[in-house]
């Protein structure tokens, strides 16, 4: 009997989580516009940038343009961890999870590693987009700042 409590116990807490754990995964979806006066810059070189962001319910697609038009990404990815590859600019691929509120993406340029950790802000207007060079490494973190268009 103490058994069946006690799972009883464990399902109730689980179905009673479930909802909040869905609303950890924000929808990043929308036009994102970097703002420099709110970014901290180190090592990333960018003085413009918009993000196109299409998010579904397993996968998100993402295409950045800085400076204007001169340097265009696209991603088409899941959210799972899986491998994707970018079209334009250096062959590279990327993978993407949720790790709580936060999509976490990783990408491969050759020998490169890059770390890109995106959180919205708790007003849905703010994107905050920390960029950390894993190999080779880096000891400071750039922070990239959007505002929603």
């Amino acid at each position: 009997m103490r058994t069946l409590s006690a799972a009883m116990t464990f399902l109730t807490a689980a179905f009673l989580a479930a909802p909040a754990m869905a609303q950890d995964k924000p929808n990043l979806s929308g036009s994102w516009q970097f703002d420099s006066s709110k970014s901290e810059l180190h090592n990333f070189k960018v003085t413009s940038a918009t993000w196109l962001i299409d998010e579904g319910d397993n996968s998100i697609h993402i295409t950045e343009t800085e400076d204007g038009k001169s340097k265009k990404t696209e991603l088409k990815c899941t959210t799972d961890g899986k491998d994707c590859q970018e079209s334009g600019g250096e062959k590279a691929k990327a993978s993407f999870w949720y790790n709580g509120p936060m999509l976490v993406e990783m990408e491969t340029k050759g020998d490169h590693v890059m770390r890109y950790r995106l959180k919205m802000g708790d007003d849905g207007k703010s994107l905050r987009v920390e960029v950390t060079s894993i190999v080779p490494k880096v000891d400071e973190s750039d922070v990239l700042m959007f505002s929603k268009l």
